[in-house]
Protein backbone atom coordinates (compact mmCIF):
# COMPACT_ATOMS: atom_id res chain seq x y z
CA UNK A 1 0.00 0.00 0.00
CA UNK A 2 1.04 3.81 -0.68
CA UNK A 3 2.27 5.84 1.50
CA UNK A 4 1.14 9.48 1.66
CA UNK A 5 4.67 10.59 0.78
CA UNK A 6 4.43 8.20 -2.15
CA UNK A 7 1.82 9.48 -3.79
CA UNK A 8 2.86 12.95 -3.55
CA UNK A 9 6.22 11.81 -4.83
CA UNK A 10 4.30 10.46 -7.49
CA UNK A 11 2.08 13.25 -8.02
CA UNK A 12 5.32 15.50 -8.21
CA UNK A 13 7.10 13.34 -10.87
CA UNK A 14 3.61 13.65 -13.19
CA UNK A 15 3.23 17.50 -12.72
CA UNK A 16 7.02 17.83 -13.90
CA UNK A 17 6.53 15.64 -16.59
CA UNK A 18 3.61 17.47 -17.40
CA UNK A 19 5.46 20.90 -17.73
CA UNK A 20 8.51 19.18 -19.18
CA UNK A 21 6.21 18.10 -22.44
CA UNK A 22 3.95 20.86 -22.74
CA UNK A 23 6.35 23.97 -21.57
CA UNK A 24 10.36 23.20 -21.35
CA UNK A 25 10.63 21.05 -24.72
CA UNK A 26 8.64 23.48 -26.79
CA UNK A 27 10.16 26.39 -25.13
CA UNK A 28 13.72 24.79 -26.36
CA UNK A 29 12.83 24.60 -29.85
CA UNK A 30 11.32 27.88 -30.45
CA UNK A 31 14.59 29.34 -28.50
CA UNK A 32 16.92 27.44 -30.50
CA UNK A 33 15.25 28.76 -33.86
CA UNK A 34 15.92 31.74 -32.41
CA UNK A 35 12.38 32.91 -30.73
CA UNK A 36 12.62 35.04 -27.96
CA UNK A 37 11.53 32.95 -25.14
CA UNK A 38 12.96 34.13 -22.46
CA UNK A 39 14.03 37.36 -21.47
CA UNK A 40 17.80 38.63 -21.56
CA UNK A 41 20.47 38.13 -18.99
CA UNK A 42 20.74 40.34 -15.93
CA UNK A 43 23.85 41.24 -13.85
CA UNK A 44 27.43 41.76 -14.41
CA UNK A 45 29.60 40.64 -17.02
CA UNK A 46 32.26 37.77 -16.30
CA UNK A 47 35.53 38.86 -17.04
CA UNK A 48 39.01 37.40 -16.19
CA UNK A 49 38.13 34.29 -16.18
CA UNK A 50 40.57 31.52 -15.07
CA UNK A 51 41.83 30.26 -18.75
CA UNK A 52 44.25 27.36 -17.75
CA UNK A 53 42.41 25.16 -15.20
CA UNK A 54 43.61 23.38 -12.08
CA UNK A 55 43.49 19.58 -13.81
CA UNK A 56 42.91 16.10 -11.91
CA UNK A 57 43.50 16.08 -8.23
CA UNK A 58 41.00 14.53 -6.16
CA UNK A 59 40.39 11.25 -9.04
CA UNK A 60 44.08 10.47 -9.35
CA UNK A 61 44.19 6.90 -9.05
CA UNK A 62 40.39 6.65 -9.60
CA UNK A 63 39.49 6.07 -5.58
CA UNK A 64 36.08 5.02 -3.70
CA UNK A 65 33.53 7.77 -2.85
CA UNK A 66 34.74 8.85 0.57
CA UNK A 67 31.68 8.77 2.86
CA UNK A 68 31.17 10.60 6.30
CA UNK A 69 32.24 8.79 9.26
CA UNK A 70 29.58 10.73 11.86
CA UNK A 71 26.04 12.15 11.50
CA UNK A 72 25.45 16.24 10.64
CA UNK A 73 22.54 18.07 11.74
CA UNK A 74 20.74 17.54 8.04
CA UNK A 75 20.57 14.12 7.81
CA UNK A 76 16.92 13.74 7.95
CA UNK A 77 16.94 16.09 5.12
CA UNK A 78 17.99 13.31 2.30
CA UNK A 79 16.32 10.53 3.84
CA UNK A 80 13.55 10.18 1.04
CA UNK A 81 16.70 10.89 -1.44
CA UNK A 82 18.67 7.81 0.02
CA UNK A 83 15.57 5.45 -0.03
CA UNK A 84 15.50 6.87 -3.86
CA UNK A 85 19.12 6.67 -5.04
CA UNK A 86 18.65 3.78 -7.05
CA UNK A 87 15.28 4.70 -9.24
CA UNK A 88 15.77 8.85 -8.64
CA UNK A 89 17.30 9.40 -12.14
CA UNK A 90 14.73 7.65 -14.17
CA UNK A 91 12.19 10.04 -12.12
CA UNK A 92 13.78 13.24 -13.03
CA UNK A 93 15.44 12.92 -15.88
CA UNK A 94 12.81 13.63 -18.60
CA UNK A 95 12.52 17.08 -17.02
CA UNK A 96 16.11 17.92 -16.01
CA UNK A 97 17.65 17.49 -19.05
CA UNK A 98 16.47 20.00 -20.80
CA UNK A 99 17.37 22.41 -18.25
CA UNK A 100 20.90 21.01 -17.61
CA UNK A 101 20.94 21.33 -21.71
CA UNK A 102 20.66 24.73 -21.74
CA UNK A 103 22.79 25.34 -18.93
CA UNK A 104 25.35 23.19 -20.81
CA UNK A 105 25.12 25.85 -23.63
CA UNK A 106 25.73 28.63 -21.28
CA UNK A 107 28.69 26.99 -19.43
CA UNK A 108 30.54 25.85 -23.07
CA UNK A 109 31.06 29.64 -23.59
CA UNK A 110 33.95 29.50 -21.01
CA UNK A 111 34.56 25.71 -19.77
CA UNK A 112 38.24 24.81 -20.71
CA UNK A 113 39.19 21.26 -21.22
CA UNK A 114 41.35 21.33 -18.21
CA UNK A 115 39.25 23.09 -15.90
CA UNK A 116 38.61 20.71 -11.83
CA UNK A 117 34.82 21.45 -11.27
CA UNK A 118 32.66 20.74 -7.92
CA UNK A 119 28.88 19.62 -8.41
CA UNK A 120 27.56 20.57 -4.77
CA UNK A 121 24.32 18.58 -5.32
CA UNK A 122 25.30 15.42 -7.68
CA UNK A 123 22.45 13.07 -6.89
CA UNK A 124 23.06 9.99 -9.11
CA UNK A 125 25.79 11.57 -10.96
CA UNK A 126 24.49 12.00 -14.49
CA UNK A 127 25.57 15.65 -14.70
CA UNK A 128 28.98 14.85 -13.16
CA UNK A 129 29.37 12.33 -16.14
CA UNK A 130 27.99 14.85 -19.16
CA UNK A 131 30.78 17.54 -17.91
CA UNK A 132 33.41 14.73 -16.98
CA UNK A 133 33.41 14.41 -20.62
CA UNK A 134 33.96 17.98 -21.63
CA UNK A 135 36.54 18.52 -19.16
CA UNK A 136 39.08 15.67 -20.87
CA UNK A 137 41.70 17.35 -19.02
CA UNK A 138 40.38 17.96 -16.15
CA UNK A 139 37.83 16.61 -13.61
CA UNK A 140 34.30 16.52 -11.69
CA UNK A 141 33.35 16.15 -8.18
CA UNK A 142 30.68 15.17 -7.20
CA UNK A 143 29.13 15.80 -3.36
CA UNK A 144 25.86 15.02 -1.97
CA UNK A 145 24.54 14.57 1.90
CA UNK A 146 23.04 11.25 0.86
CA UNK A 147 25.33 8.87 1.15
CA UNK A 148 23.26 6.06 -1.37
CA UNK A 149 23.14 8.82 -3.97
CA UNK A 150 26.90 8.98 -4.11
CA UNK A 151 27.54 5.79 -4.16
CA UNK A 152 25.38 4.95 -7.18
CA UNK A 153 27.03 8.05 -8.66
CA UNK A 154 30.44 6.59 -8.37
CA UNK A 155 28.93 3.44 -9.27
CA UNK A 156 27.35 4.91 -12.54
CA UNK A 157 30.69 6.84 -13.50
CA UNK A 158 32.79 3.22 -13.38
CA UNK A 159 30.80 1.71 -15.47
CA UNK A 160 30.61 4.96 -18.42
CA UNK A 161 34.94 4.22 -17.77
CA UNK A 162 35.04 7.40 -16.46
CA UNK A 163 38.20 8.17 -14.37
CA UNK A 164 38.28 11.64 -14.06
CA UNK A 165 35.36 12.16 -11.63
CA UNK A 166 35.63 11.47 -7.88
CA UNK A 167 33.20 11.80 -4.94
CA UNK A 168 32.53 12.89 -1.31
CA UNK A 169 29.71 12.80 1.02
CA UNK A 170 29.28 16.41 2.59
CA UNK A 171 26.81 18.72 3.33
CA UNK A 172 27.41 22.22 0.99
CA UNK A 173 27.59 23.90 4.45
CA UNK A 174 30.55 22.23 5.31
CA UNK A 175 32.62 21.23 2.42
CA UNK A 176 35.94 20.03 3.34
CA UNK A 177 38.98 21.89 4.02
CA UNK A 178 40.82 19.96 0.99
CA UNK A 179 38.27 22.27 -1.21
CA UNK A 180 40.01 25.38 -0.02
CA UNK A 181 40.65 27.28 -3.14
CA UNK A 182 40.94 24.17 -5.43
CA UNK A 183 38.01 24.87 -7.98
CA UNK A 184 37.91 26.55 -11.46
CA UNK A 185 33.75 25.94 -11.17
CA UNK A 186 31.18 24.55 -8.87
CA UNK A 187 27.80 24.13 -9.89
CA UNK A 188 24.21 22.79 -8.90
CA UNK A 189 21.74 21.68 -11.07
CA UNK A 190 18.09 21.79 -9.60
CA UNK A 191 19.54 21.30 -5.37
CA UNK A 192 19.69 24.75 -3.67
CA UNK A 193 16.04 24.54 -2.97
CA UNK A 194 17.05 21.76 -0.90
CA UNK A 195 19.75 23.52 0.72
CA UNK A 196 18.51 24.64 4.57
CA UNK A 197 21.29 27.46 5.11
CA UNK A 198 21.81 28.79 1.54
CA UNK A 199 24.25 31.95 2.81
CA UNK A 200 26.19 29.61 4.47
CA UNK A 201 26.53 27.30 1.28
CA UNK A 202 27.10 30.13 -0.85
CA UNK A 203 29.94 30.98 1.25
CA UNK A 204 31.20 27.58 1.42
CA UNK A 205 31.44 27.11 -2.09
CA UNK A 206 33.11 31.05 -2.06
CA UNK A 207 35.85 29.45 0.05
CA UNK A 208 36.54 26.49 -2.20
CA UNK A 209 36.90 28.72 -5.35
CA UNK A 210 39.96 29.76 -7.11
CA UNK A 211 40.42 33.60 -7.98
CA UNK A 212 38.04 34.65 -10.45
CA UNK A 213 36.34 31.05 -10.23
CA UNK A 214 32.61 30.92 -10.83
CA UNK A 215 29.74 29.49 -8.93
CA UNK A 216 26.78 28.40 -10.91
CA UNK A 217 23.26 27.70 -9.36
CA UNK A 218 20.66 26.27 -12.25
CA UNK A 219 17.62 26.33 -10.28
CA UNK A 220 13.65 27.62 -10.64
CA UNK A 221 13.99 31.96 -10.47
CA UNK A 222 11.20 33.88 -11.92
CA UNK A 223 8.18 34.93 -9.53
CA UNK A 224 5.44 33.97 -11.30
CA UNK A 225 7.02 30.26 -11.40
CA UNK A 226 7.83 30.33 -7.71
CA UNK A 227 4.58 31.71 -7.04
CA UNK A 228 3.04 28.70 -9.10
CA UNK A 229 5.26 25.70 -8.08
CA UNK A 230 6.07 26.44 -4.57
CA UNK A 231 2.62 24.97 -3.09
CA UNK A 232 3.08 21.82 -4.67
CA UNK A 233 6.74 21.66 -3.92
CA UNK A 234 6.30 22.66 -0.27
CA UNK A 235 3.78 19.28 0.06
CA UNK A 236 5.46 16.90 -2.20
CA UNK A 237 9.50 17.90 -2.86
CA UNK A 238 10.88 15.60 0.26
CA UNK A 239 13.64 17.78 1.47
CA UNK A 240 12.24 21.28 -0.33
CA UNK A 241 13.42 24.24 1.45
CA UNK A 242 12.34 27.42 -1.33
CA UNK A 243 12.98 29.10 -4.09
CA UNK A 244 15.01 32.64 -4.58
CA UNK A 245 13.90 35.22 -7.03
CA UNK A 246 16.77 36.28 -9.84
CA UNK A 247 17.22 39.33 -7.83
CA UNK A 248 17.32 37.17 -4.39
CA UNK A 249 19.72 34.99 -6.12
CA UNK A 250 22.24 37.67 -6.92
CA UNK A 251 21.89 39.36 -3.57
CA UNK A 252 22.40 36.16 -1.79
CA UNK A 253 25.78 35.37 -3.82
CA UNK A 254 26.54 39.22 -3.23
CA UNK A 255 26.32 39.49 0.41
CA UNK A 256 28.52 35.80 0.20
CA UNK A 257 31.24 38.11 -1.08
CA UNK A 258 31.15 37.48 -4.80
CA UNK A 259 32.52 40.16 -6.79
CA UNK A 260 29.96 39.38 -9.54
CA UNK A 261 26.70 38.39 -9.95
CA UNK A 262 24.81 37.22 -12.81
CA UNK A 263 21.43 35.85 -13.64
CA UNK A 264 20.99 34.00 -16.94
CA UNK A 265 17.21 32.68 -18.08
CA UNK A 266 17.64 29.24 -20.07
CA UNK A 267 13.65 28.11 -20.04
CA UNK A 268 10.25 29.36 -18.71
CA UNK A 269 11.06 29.07 -15.03
CA UNK A 270 14.45 27.68 -14.99
CA UNK A 271 17.80 30.15 -14.73
CA UNK A 272 21.40 30.25 -14.25
CA UNK A 273 22.65 32.69 -11.31
CA UNK A 274 26.13 32.82 -11.54
CA UNK A 275 29.13 34.38 -9.15
CA UNK A 276 32.36 35.35 -9.63
CA UNK A 277 35.16 35.48 -6.90
CA UNK A 278 37.74 37.96 -7.09
CA UNK A 279 40.74 37.73 -8.77
CA UNK A 280 43.91 38.41 -7.08
CA UNK A 281 44.18 41.40 -8.59
CA UNK A 282 40.77 42.70 -7.36
CA UNK A 283 41.14 42.33 -3.89
CA UNK A 284 44.72 43.76 -3.85
CA UNK A 285 43.32 46.89 -5.96
CA UNK A 286 39.66 47.34 -5.09
CA UNK A 287 37.69 49.62 -7.83
CA UNK A 288 40.39 49.47 -10.48
CA UNK A 289 38.51 48.68 -14.13
CA UNK A 290 39.83 45.23 -15.45
CA UNK A 291 40.30 44.92 -19.39
CA UNK A 292 37.68 42.15 -21.02
CA UNK A 293 39.55 38.68 -21.65
CA UNK A 294 37.67 38.50 -25.42
CA UNK A 295 35.70 35.45 -25.68
CA UNK A 296 36.24 34.05 -22.36
CA UNK A 297 33.22 36.48 -20.93
CA UNK A 298 29.70 36.16 -20.89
Amino acid sequence: MSTPQQVGEAYLAGALWWYTGSVLYPARVFKRAGLPVVGEPVGDELEGLPRSGLGPLFSVGNPPPVLLTVETEHDHLVEEFDRMAEVYDLVVKPFSTPIFDEAVSTLEHFLEPDWRILDTGCGPGREVRRLARLVPDGEVVGVDLAAGMVNVADAAARAAGLDNCAFFQADVGELPRAFNAKFDLVYNSLAHHHYPDPARAAASVLRCLRPGGLYCIVDPGPAWFNAISAPLARRTDPGWIGFHTPKGFRELLSGAGFVRTRWVPLLPGFGAAIGQKAARSQRAKPGVARRPRGSNRI
